[in-house]
């Protein structure tokens, strides 16, 4: 369950990250997850080097692993059944907890962010969610944990 989970989780982040850097493109935001992140370990100065991309990503890859490894223990519990609506609730419940306490203050203060910004984190949490729903469809197995 926990190699499962956290590739689940892994591969869930992939595409969230990719749809954050498409509206980061697109100019919905000036920032991306790795520079958010980092917020919580770096000064203001240091969010747009190098550095903070490094930080943020390991920070950001550790997360989702755990994330992936608790879906799949829910999962275990709750079952396959309705398993999109599952991931997107409980990404965006993942979005309200980090971004909303954990990251709120540090984020606000060191790289505020216009209300499109926080409507790209809100999109790519969704995207997360569909994720988790599909790569846990894909890779996890009920029959391997009875």
């Amino acid at each position: 369950k926990l190699i499962t989970g956290a590739l689940i989780g892994i591969l869930a982040n992939i595409i969230k990250l990719i749809s954050n850097y498409i509206m980061y493109l697109l100019g919905m935001t000036d920032v991306v997850f790795w520079q958010i992140t980092a917020t919580r370990f770096l000064e203001k100065e240091n969010l747009f080097k190098p550095v903070a991309y490094f930080i943020g990503a390991v920070a950001d890859f550790t997360v989702t692993s755990a994330l992936g490894v608790i879906f799949v223990v829910i999962i275990y519990f709750s079952g396959k059944d309705y398993i999109y609506i599952k991931g997107i609730g409980f990404t965006m419940l993942v979005w309200v907890v980090l971004f909303g306490t954990l990251l709120a203050q540090e984020v606000q203060t060191k790289i505020p962010q216009e209300p499109l910004g926080i409507i790209v984190t809100i999109i790519a949490h969704l995207i997360y969610g569909i994720g988790f729903g599909f790569f846990s469809s894909w890779l996890y197995d009920e029959e391997n944990y009875e």
